[in-house]
């Protein structure tokens, strides 16, 4: 019962956190010589080759209210419209359980974002994770689903952030209708390692 409650959080604070995408005020970048040196096994880059992706990987944490830090920002230019966000505090891609990376749909003004073509994946098409220590970990797409952004089901939690003896990887960006704050639901790749 505990576990789940973690995961019922966790889910609701990454919920809340791309919520906010389309919503928050500027967020700076913070400055790398504050930031620690991130460990050799955690996610430095994202690469989807149907998609033409190749994005960095931003770690973050949690913000004041305690909610998933969901950077975005006022310039159309901007590094977190090209980035997507890993929570540090979960588990890592290549770890054993469901890893978490979500990413924006569309940037201010409603250009496309680095997840705008994600709903185009299908079933096989394959994810790369590169670590810092180059390590490139493959996963192959299982299935995509979208659920309303309000209710989500304990089913739904537990197919996210649920425990697992394998290595999953879960992307997660907006979708569904824009209702003046955020969009209504949200799209879930999910995928499963192949390689160790």
């Amino acid at each position: 019962m505990r576990n789940f409650l973690l995961y019922v959080c966790l889910f609701l604070l990454i919920l809340v956190g791309i919520a906010v995408y389309n919503t928050n005020s500027h967020i700076t970048i913070p400055n790398p010589s504050a930031t620690p040196t991130p460990a050799p096994w955690q996610p430095a880059r994202l690469r989807i080759p149907a998609l033409h992706v190749d994005a960095p990987v931003l770690n973050v944490g949690l913000t004041a209210t305690g909610d998933m830090d969901a950077p975005v920002s006022k310039a159309v230019n901007s590094p977190f419209w090209t980035s997507v966000f890993w929570y540090a505090g979960g588990t890592a891609p290549g770890q054993t359980g469901s890893a978490v990376l979500a990413g924006h749909v569309d940037r201010v003004g409603g250009d496309p974002a680095i997840f705008w073509s994600l709903g185009m994946l299908k079933p096989g098409d394959k994810v790369f994770i590169i670590t810092y220590e180059q390590k490139t970990l493959q996963f192959v797409v299982e299935r995509l689903a979208s659920y309303p952004i309000n209710a989500p089901g304990k089913d739904v939690l537990n197919a996210v952030f649920g425990p697992t003896p394998e290595h999953h990887l879960n992307l997660i960006t907006c979708t569904g209708v824009w209702t003046g704050n955020t969009y209504n639901q949200r799209l879930v790749v999910f995928t499963t390692q192949v390689n160790s």
